[in-house]
This record gives C-alpha cells, structure tokens and sequence, in this order.
C-alpha cells in the first residue's frame, strides 16, 4: 500500500474510506476529504496518492520511485514532477484524480501549463483529472454543509432508530417541510436532521441552501443524491 504523503502533514480529519485518519495540506483539501467521504458514490479515496513523472510521462507510487526520479532528471530544465491531491475509487470501478484549489487562487499560466501536461499522463493511465474548488466563502451552503454532514456520519448508529424513522417518514409523507416545521411538530433536536440526510431519510437541495430551519426537507426513501456534491464545486 504505497500512498504516502509527499510534503508536509498539517491538518487531520477521520474518514474510513481513506482508511482512517488522513493527513491533508490545507483546508481546501480537508473541505474535499468531507465531500468524498459523504459521497454515497465514492468507495474509497487517498490523499497524495501518486506523483506524476512529467519528463518520462509516467506515475510514481512510492517514495523511492520519486527520488529516483528526481536523481535522473536533476538537470532538466523547467518543471518535472506533479503530484495529485487526491485519487478516488468510483463505485463503478473508474477513478478520478482531483486537483484542489481555493476560490480566488486558481494559479497562474505557469502553473495550469504544468497540470495541463500531467492531465494527459493521468488520462492515459485511467485517472482523469479533475480540479474542485473550495468557495472563498465560510457561509457557502456546500462549505458548511460538508463539515455537518461528514459528522453525521460518525452518529447514524448512535441516533437513527426505527421509531425516529418511523415518525419523521408519517410527517412527511404529504409532501416537503420546512426544518423548524418538523423539528416543532415532532420535538426533534436540529441536530438530528444532518444524521437523517446521511441516512437517507430526508433529502434536500444540499448544495444551494444550508442546513437551517428554512431547509426544504423531503423524504428520500433510501436514495442518496443529494449527497453528492462534488459536481456543485468543480471546475
């Protein structure tokens, strides 16, 4: 299991699709790591997975292959090496690699010239790049609701019972309620609503509003969409 992580470990977080405890860079990348880890779709997912060999066109999965590398392309000119910040494992048995980057520091032509020779390297070798952007905005719904909803997933089993089902599917049956309605008509705790999307037994539109009491709640019979929100911050 090669995945280590090149550069410096700042920032952790608990996911069990990234087998356990992750070390990520910045806080773009964190934001991610919660997007994939609630993404019903996503099987797993690693951080700084491999490094892209730019001069040899080709990927390195272990530290020993990037120093070697590095060794032989000393006197090269100009950039040589690209790393990946995260890779991901589809459901459907494709992947993905993910370049993260913060609203308003895209980078420069310099820059977007090197990812652009690492794109076609990733694609040749089944991981299609693609590049998700933090919002510059701490109240942006998908930034608030992907830390909310990642917690969520640590308490299904410590929250969601049979009966709490049971009551929140016969309110809800005629038709969508507002979060303050439903938390008042049935004396739930707001905190509970975030364990309920993740289970999927309410659905909203997570990616536009945030999870509040004017959050239209509708049931979501076991579906799971309005968990991904990846596309809703891509590039």
């Amino acid at each position: 299991h090669n995945a280590s992580t090149y550069g410096k470990a700042k920032l952790g977080t608990y996911c069990e699709k990234g087998d356990g405890h992750l070390i990520v860079e910045s806080e773009a990348e964190r934001f991610v790591a919660h997007l994939l880890a609630i993404d019903p779709r996503v099987v797993a997912f690693q951080p700084q997975p491999f490094c892209v060999d730019l001069i040899d066109q080709r990927l390195l999965l272990t530290r020993q292959a990037v120093r070697e590398a590095w060794q032989r392309h000393r006197d090269v000119p100009g950039p040589k090496f690209y790393t990946t910040d995260f890779s991901i494992d589809w459901q459907d048995g494709l992947h993905d690699a993910v370049e993260v980057k913060v609203e308003g520091f895209e980078g420069d032509d310099v820059y977007w010239a090197k990812v652009a020779r690492a794109r076609s390297i990733l694609a040749a070798n089944g991981y299609p790049l693609r590049t998700v952007v933090l919002p510059g905005s701490e109240a942006h719904p998908v930034r608030m609701n992907s830390w909310t909803l990642k917690q969520a997933t640590h308490q299904i089993r410590t929250y969601l019972t049979d009966e709490l089902v049971e009551r929140v599917t016969r309110r809800c049956e005629q038709g969508p309620v507002l979060l303050h309605v439903l938390c008042s008509d049935l004396a739930l705790l707001p905190g509970l609503i975030p364990v309920l999307l993740v289970a999927g037994v309410l659905s909203a539109d997570l990616a536009r509003q945030r999870i509040c009491g004017t959050l239209e709640l509708s049931l979501a019979y076991g579906d799971l969409d309005h968990l991904c929100l990846l596309e809703s911050v891509e590039k």
